[in-house]
């Protein structure tokens, strides 16, 4: 991968999810908790996520990316009128530390990190982000995994 030279550029920060991380990589294990539903709640849970997140910012109140996460994940079923257990949501908030890379990702930041130092930014909390990381094998990667939350 041919790289512009860039002299101005100290360093290069990712989102972490949607950006290095594939959502839609949830959408199996949501199929074996509620088969053929997969993709649906994959959808509106992102929708949750991102809508709270959102409504807290403009509330100006924090809430930790997890519980977001949980919360709507609790929405999306209870939406689609899918009994989710306890034990059921806790099984599918444990696949966002199992996520899949795109494909692209791990040639891009091999490339990338042999002229710039590398860093995550994102509203993940840092138990997310560390876990996610570590299980593609990414954490020589980047320099610094920064939570805003």
């Amino acid at each position: 991968m041919a790289l512009p030279d860039k002299p101005d550029l100290k360093a290069l920060l990712f989102d972490a999810y949607c950006t290095l991380f594939d959502l839609h990589s949830l959408v199996r294990g949501c199929n074996e908790v509620f088969p053929d539903r997969g993709a649906e709640i994959c959808r509106l849970w992102r929708a949750k996520q991102l809508e709270y997140t959102h409504l807290l910012s403009m509330m100006g109140r924090f809430e930790d990316f997890w519980q977001v996460t949980s919360k709507a994940l609790v929405t999306a079923c209870q939406s689609l009128k899918l009994a989710c257990s306890p034990e059921q949501r806790d099984r599918l908030l444990e696949s966002y530390f199992h996520l899949e890379v795109f494909a692209d990702v791990r040639p891009t930041l091999k490339a990338l990190s042999q002229r710039y130092p590398l860093a995550i930014l994102s509203n993940g909390s840092p138990k997310m982000l560390k876990v996610v990381v570590e299980h593609n094998g990414l954490q020589d990667f980047f320099s610094q995994i920064i939570s805003a939350s």
